[in-house]
């Protein structure tokens, strides 16, 4: 007869979308005993609009950087988890953050997943311990933000799920502590009224940049949008115009690097966020430089103790798809279905690729090797066509209608084989 294994213990962080995927896939594995921990009394993580900025009423940062009228900047159909295909907007075909959000709580539901998470609950720190076989352990503090007790728990494995928008990057400009206007970061941006009338400089100009820039210009506000990268190439609402970054600032004149000068009484930061995981100890081993994450294998596992995955790392993707490979991959290994190549492959993995380490883990094109890698390893199936097809056509015609592309016809057919897409003027 075969030995009885005993029960995993799985921690989980966090219930936001990589959470939700997390436990949707432990929970019915009976190998495995699934805790999850949410500091927030909520679902959701960033897709929960949260009116308020700064501080929550347990005295903790926000963790959304929802504002108001964000829509997304894929078609929903896209962003299905594949064995959840429950998004079906044709026309307009990106969806509002309400519609993402009442998603995952119908994913929640179908999948009866909200017994298994523990609410106001916050991880406050992570530490590795071996035990006297060599085997990691990790010894979890949570503190209950209702009762303000905390409690130690051993676990198996860890799968850190936080999110990765709620840290603001923010880069340092020379004299900017003089400027005489508002200073804010996209995090803390809400509502397009708050700025009416204003002359607000964005600094940034990939999505949100693009986004929160395009609904100023519509409630009466003089846009300057400032970034290094290739030129947008595309029309432009006549009081949004776009200019190289800045350089330094003196007051309210602000000096880009062509030496032009602008005047502006908002300052915006639409710089992106920082990969922060403040309860890991250091013990742990994960280390963050520049926004470059070591030592992890397919930018998920923690090279030097593979029973803890940090959800969620790679940029430009379609993220809810990727969540379910990622975590596939990693049960895949939990249940000893996968194995991991040699450590020298996996740090030879780690390395930085491209030139800057900001930019490690943007994956882009290469998601799709990358999925695939991990269904192949994990012995799963791969995510069905359309995603690539989908997200291919959808990034050649965002490039060319930054203003009217949320608002296109997307159609994937009914075998999934091909997607039909037309732009809206």
């Amino acid at each position: 007869m075969a030995e009885t294994m005993r029960k995993r213990k799985v921690c989980v962080i966090g219930a936001g979308a990589a959470g939700l995927c997390a436990i949707r896939h432990l929970a019915p594995n009976l190998n495995f005993e699934t805790k999850v921990y949410e500091q927030t009394n909520d679902i959701g993580g960033t897709w929960v609009y949260r009116e308020i900025t700064r501080l929550d009423e347990n005295g903790l940062p926000v963790h959304s950087s929802m504002y108001r009228d964000l829509r997304t900047n894929l078609p929903a159909k896209i962003m299905n988890f594949p064995d959840y295909m429950e998004m079906n907007a044709v026309q307009p075909c990106c969806v509002s953050h309400q519609e993402i959000r009442t998603y995952l709580q119908n994913y929640a539901t179908h999948f009866d997943l909200l017994k298994h998470i523990q609410f106001n609950k916050r991880v406050e720190s992570v530490r590795l311990e071996t035990t006297s076989e060599g085997e990691d352990r990790w010894i979890v503090t949570i503190k209950n933000l209702n009762t303000k007790i905390k409690e130690k728990i051993i676990f198996d494995a860890i799968m850190v799920c936080n999110g990765h928008y709620f840290d603001p990057y923010v880069p340092a400009i020379p004299g900017i502590e003089t400027f005489s206007g508002m200073i804010i970061h996209s995090h803390s941006y809400r509502k397009p009224e708050d700025f009416s009338g204003k002359t607000v400089m964005i600094l940034g100009a990939s999505a949100s940049g693009i986004d929160i820039g395009i609904e100023l210009v519509n409630h009466g506000s003089w846009v300057y949008l400032s970034h290094n990268n290739e030129r947008l190439n595309n029309p432009l609402p006549s009081n949004m115009v776009e200019v190289m970054g800045v350089e330094r600032i003196e007051g309210d004149r602000i000096y880009l690097k062509d030496q032009s000068v602008i005047v502006a009484n908002v300052f915006m930061f639409c710089t992106g966020y920082r990969y922060s995981f403040p309860f890991l100890d250091q013990n742990c081993g994960i280390r963050v430089n520049d926004n470059y994450i070591t030592p992890l294998y397919k930018h998920l596992i923690n090279i030097d103790h593979p029973t803890m995955c940090i959800v969620g790392i790679p940029s430009i993707v379609i993220p809810f798809p990727m969540f379910h490979m990622q975590v596939k991959y990693f049960l895949a290994l939990l249940e000893k279905k996968a194995t991991l190549p040699p450590r020298s492959t996996m740090l030879e993995d780690s390395e930085l690729k491209v030139a800057k380490k900001r930019h490690a883990h943007r994956l882009m094109d290469n998601q799709w090797n990358y999925n695939n890698s991990l269904a192949d390893a994990g012995g799963f199936e791969r995510l069905p066509k359309f995603y690539k097809i989908g997200y291919d056509l959808w990034a050649s015609g965002r490039k060319g209608n930054l203003l009217h592309y949320k608002n296109a016809k997307f159609v994937v057919s009914a075998d999934g084989e091909s997607v039909d897409m037309v732009l809206s003027n």
